[in-house]
């Protein structure tokens, strides 16, 4: 299984969409909290929507892509950004500050691909922190999906990342909720 991020989903960067993989290891499942690595420097937390891949899927058109749809759920991603940004400054790989394990937490429920229409609310501690809506990405679900599946072959259960408009400072103490409509996906503790 693959662990496929977008990155410029909701900036300018670039014409296509921009990725990176991680590893099954960085998955961070049934609500478990998520451990604040010793050592990293400052972490963030992204909120996704995140795809699940239904078939085998090599060069899709966009026309074809929802039929590579499995559902939908909800998704945060953790970034160790001092790391990421020293990588950066040095022309280095971003597998250490991105693909850490743990570094990505995944809903155990998946939804109809249709329920990403709805959008996703993101809270920390109770406070709406931020809407993902599919209106305001540069790039439609469909047209990631075909562009990635030209880049590399889609296979069933591999999971995308969609994107989010947002980071977060990740703090021990806070609790980070994530809804799709009326129902919560994600429901963890930091620590």
């Amino acid at each position: 299984m693959k662990l496929i991020t977008i990155i410029n989903s909701y900036d300018e960067a670039g014409t296509t969409p921009r990725y990176y993989l991680k590893a099954d290891t960085a998955l961070l499942r049934n609500n478990d909290a998520f451990y604040i690595p010793d050592g990293v420097g400052r972490v963030v937390a992204a909120p996704h929507i995140v795809l699940k891949v239904a078939r085998l899927a090599k060069c899709i058109g966009e026309r074809f892509a929802p039929r590579c749809i499995e559902g939908v759920m909800g998704g945060v991603t953790f970034t160790a950004i001092d790391m990421l940004d020293k990588a950066r400054r040095e022309g280095l790989p971003w597998d250490e500050a991105v693909g850490f394990d743990h570094s990505s937490a995944l809903s155990l429920d998946t939804l109809s691909r249709d329920a990403m229409l709805e959008g996703a609310i993101f809270y920390i501690n109770g406070q709406e922190c931020a809407r993902i809506t599919l209106g305001d990405m540069r790039f439609t679900p469909e047209s990631i999906v075909s562009h990635l599946s030209e880049c590399m072959t889609l296979r069933i259960g591999d999971l995308i990342f969609l994107g989010s408009p947002a980071e977060f400072e990740v703090k021990a103490g806070d609790n980070y909720r994530l809804t799709i409509g009326d129902h919560t996906l994600l429901n963890f503790d930091i620590k």
